[in-house]
């Protein structure tokens, strides 16, 4: 039912990707439980079904809410059909991506592995390429909406509807921190294997000259 990728795997997946519905926005969550402590590294499928199965039978959802899941050793997962809105945000639904980050990303929960945190913004620019968006305005956390389906366009606390995607959750859950913090890694994604390549191209041309 789900497929489980790495990042190369994932490249060429969400690439050759035939989407029919009008993609606008990609939501970023924290799956809060299950946490770290609930991974063991081989059991990604078992815990993207005991979601499914919490969505649909006590959320009372047609499937799993979202789209994808990024796991602790960076590989993604699968979840509701990507032809499907997913239920991640009340009021953010309609064109939405939803991503969740496996683990509790509030203070003093997991600390995110080196593996993950590497692969978030890597998936996340991809799946911005694919449909055209922008990492400034096309991408929001959980926190930036109220209970009630409001954008409030930043985390309020007794405002927001949750603390989700953690409040230490790259530097934080307010968008000043996503853009000091996880934007610039979105943007730049790439950058300096592009620039190296392009070094080690002109050391080889002096060398050969």
């Amino acid at each position: 039912m789900f497929k489980l990728m790495n990042k190369g795997e994932f490249e060429k997946y969400i690439k050759g990707l035939n989407v029919s519905r009008k993609i606008k926005l990609i939501q970023l969550h924290h799956t809060y439980s299950p946490s770290y402590k609930n991974f063991n590294g081989n059991n990604h499928e078992a815990l993207q079904s005991n979601m499914r199965l919490y969505h649909m039978k006590t959320n009372g959802w047609a499937d799993i809410g979202q789209h994808f899941t990024i796991f602790p050793d960076g590989k993604i997962m699968t979840g509701r059909s990507i032809e499907s809105a997913p239920a991640g945000i009340y009021g953010a639904n309609s064109g939405a991506i939803c991503i969740e980050v496996l683990g509790n990303f509030d203070v003093g929960g997991d600390n995110m592995t080196e593996n993950q945190r590497e692969a978030v913004p890597f998936y996340v620019r991809l799946i911005l390429d694919k449909f055209g968006l922008n990492a400034k305005n096309n991408v929001t956390y959980h926190a930036w909406w109220s209970a009630a389906g409001k954008s409030l366009g930043d985390y309020i606390k007794g405002k927001s509807a949750k603390t989700c995607p953690g409040t230490a959750f790259f530097g934080g859950n307010t968008r000043a921190a996503y853009e000091k913090n996880l934007l610039p890694l979105i943007l730049n994604y790439g950058k300096e294997e592009k620039t190296l390549e392009k070094v080690t191209s002109i050391n080889d041309i002096v060398w050969e000259l």
